[in-house]
């Protein structure tokens, strides 16, 4: 980040001012209907100081309800077999809530999917959604592109992670597995915060 940047990160007060501690979370679902999709993997990276903690990534599968999810688990290269005997929701969710609950922000990459499914976890396992505020990559790119709109600059800086990762130069990572979506989610949080202070 620049100068001018770090400057104004410091000034600025409440929610634009970036948060120092997030956690960034990517969920392999189901499916993409928020209200249907079932969560079968969690993958974690915290970042802290712009700074991703690669060292404290986790990653989970998860055990589906319903037994007829199989087609979701094929669109994600796993097999019925890898999550038959993978925990159940209950016995994940409390310590993905407890991380998201110890930090500033929680980062997620399309947060109409991942933070509804996220919510309707909790009231299916009676647990508290914790209400932190979120930081959608998605949103952070819809910035970028708002100012290119305005500047005639460039091609549009694509929404899909993947596409947004490419266009900002960094490299490909591994699609459809939660603690590689997490921590390309982190980098390209970073990377946007970047474009947006120059």
């Amino acid at each position: 980040m620049n100068r001018l940047g770090a400057i104004l990160d410091r000034l600025l007060p409440g929610p634009r001012r970036p948060p120092r501690r997030l956690l960034a979370l990517d969920l392999e679902t189901t499916g993409f209907d928020p209200e249907l999709a079932e969560i079968i993997a969690i993958g974690t990276v915290p970042i802290v100081d712009d700074a991703v903690r690669i060292g404290a990534t986790t990653s989970t599968l998860v055990r589906p309800a319903n037994r007829s999810a199989v087609e979701g688990i094929i669109a994600h290269h796993l097999r019925p077999a890898d999550v038959i005997s993978a925990p159940v929701l209950a016995d994940v969710l409390p310590e993905v809530l407890a991380a998201i609950s110890g930090t500033d922000a929680l980062l997620v990459h399309h947060a109409a999917l991942d933070v509804r499914v996220l919510e309707r976890a909790c009231a299916a396992t009676g647990l508290q959604w914790p209400s932190p505020r979120v930081v959608d990559t998605i949103d952070l790119i819809e910035r970028v592109r708002r100012r290119q709109r305005a500047t005639g600059s460039g091609r549009r800086l694509p929404r899909d992670l993947a596409g947004a990762r490419d266009a900002l130069g960094l490299p490909p990572h591994q699609a459809h597995d939660a603690a590689a979506d997490a921590i390309a989610t982190a980098e390209l949080y970073l990377a946007l915060r970047v474009h947006l202070s120059g």
